[in-house]
């Protein structure tokens, strides 16, 4: 009986034991073979600055840009320069166009949060079909602007800077910024007196001399992104300097200042509202494709509620009711420069993730914003406009009636943009004049 049960235990034990198949189950621990890790394929970047290629042709017509896309990074301009211009009693100039080129370029680094931020503060849906959306309004802007009109000069350039033997730039990455925004990597150390020396070099190249020194110390990292766009334009319809002459502008403070001021008592492009702000639309060159656009608020706004008029509805009641007419007009000359070294803390306070990480860029994982530098210098007189911008991130580990006499003499806003899109090149305002 014993040897029975022996014999019946053993038999189901070598049931047990054997697998459905009849193979005989290992239970020694398993070899894990790990996946193979393949490295992304990276770029070799020129260890000399190239020649920038500014683009001759036109990837599609700047009228197929969507008008929604024009409003949402038109609303995104405005935030941004009231961004800078809350609190500042001096003088004021951004280029939401030269800042959106950079961002641009960093939302192509991530495909998660630190993208879709930069998404939802320009105005774009936070999802891959946003930022190609963003991408596709670039690419267009950048192909035609250089072109619009023989005589006035809108260029731009996108670069990376890298030191070579640190980090691989990923060779996708490189091709998608280099498609959609004209890009070129520099295989260059941005970091310390000689990478602080070559940026400064390339910016006063690229903004022909308007923008000097404009890294005021070294960057600590190796890896950035630089936008230059330079502007050159003359007025339309010329004021001539036997014209200029003296008059009174009342600062923001109150404060009374003696400067030159234009004047044009023939015809001009003028609106006003209904709370009695005053707007003239200056053009350029023949073809008008570019103006610039001075608002005056009504004598019985404070000069310190300046910026209140500035909203979408307001620019676009002035855009619809824009009438060519006789118009006597006094405006001042300026000029206009800033650098600010703190725009990081200005986007994150209109939205942008405070930690923002970017992992699609180079071979070496993830990279955060560190510093973000954007820099302006405007000049305004009888000949038109002379404008720059530069932007970097560091990266790390008529009606008939009276003629109307529009005089800039308080403080006012300006606006410079493409016609045909609307969309801003630089704005600012003139608050004083000490």
């Amino acid at each position: 009986m014993n040897r029975i049960f022996s014999t019946l235990a053993t038999s189901i034990l070598g049931l047990l034991i054997v697998s459905c198949t009849g193979e005989i189950v290992d239970y020694s621990e398993p070899t894990v073979t790990p996946p193979e890790i393949i490295p992304p394929e990276v770029t070799d970047l020129p260890t000399d600055i190239p020649d920038i290629t500014i683009p001759t042709i036109a990837s599609a017509p700047l009228s197929s840009i969507p008008a929604e896309i024009i409003e949402n990074f038109n609303d995104f301009s405005l935030r941004f320069y009231l961004a800078n211009s809350e609190g500042n009693k001096k003088n004021v100039c951004v280029s939401p166009l030269s800042v959106g080129a950079v961002l641009g370029m960093l939302a192509n680094g991530d495909d998660g949060e630190s993208r879709d931020g930069i998404l939802k503060m320009m105005g774009f849906e936070e999802n891959q079909k946003g930022l190609d959306a963003l991408n596709t309004y670039y690419q267009t802007l950048l192909s035609n602007l250089p072109n619009i009109e023989e005589g006035i000069t809108c260029n731009m350039t996108n670069t990376l800077w890298c030191d070579p033997s640190r980090y691989g730039i990923i060779k996708s990455f490189m091709e998608s910024i280099a498609d959609c925004y004209y890009a070129y990597g520099i295989g260059i150390n941005p970091s310390g007196d000689a990478g602080k020396n070559a940026i400064n070099m390339f910016v006063d190249k690229n903004t022909n001399g308007l923008i000097k020194d404009f890294l005021k110390k070294p960057l600590e990292s190796e890896l950035a992104f630089l936008n230059t766009l330079y502007f050159k334009a003359g007025w339309s319809e010329a004021f001539v300097e036997w014209e200029t002459y003296e008059r009174i502008f009342v600062d923001i403070e109150g404060n009374e200042q003696v400067t030159d001021f234009m004047s044009n008592g023939e015809f001009a492009e003028y609106a006003v509202t209904e709370d009695g702000t005053e707007a003239v639309r200056f053009n350029y060159g023949e073809l008008k494709q570019f103006s610039m656009m001075c608002i005056l608020p009504s004598s019985s706004i404070s000069h310190t509620d300046l910026d209140e008029v500035l909203t979408l509805d307001n620019i676009n009641d002035l855009n619809n009711n824009m009438k060519y007419m006789r118009a006597y007009v006094c405006l001042p000359k300026f000029e206009i420069e800033m650098n600010n070294p703190n725009t990081l803390s200005i986007l994150t306070s209109m939205g942008m993730k405070d930690s923002s990480k970017f992992g699609l860029i180079t071979d070496v994982g993830e990279f955060y914003l560190n510093s973000f530098i954007h820099a302006t210098k405007i000049k305004v007189d009888e000949n038109g406009t002379e404008g720059a911008a530069v932007s970097l991130a560091e990266m790390t580990t008529g009606v008939h009636g009276p003629v109307p006499n529009v005089v800039f003499d308080r403080p006012f806003i300006f606006y410079i943009q493409e016609n045909t899109t609307g969309t801003i090149l630089f704005i600012g305002s003139v608050k004083t004049f000490s």
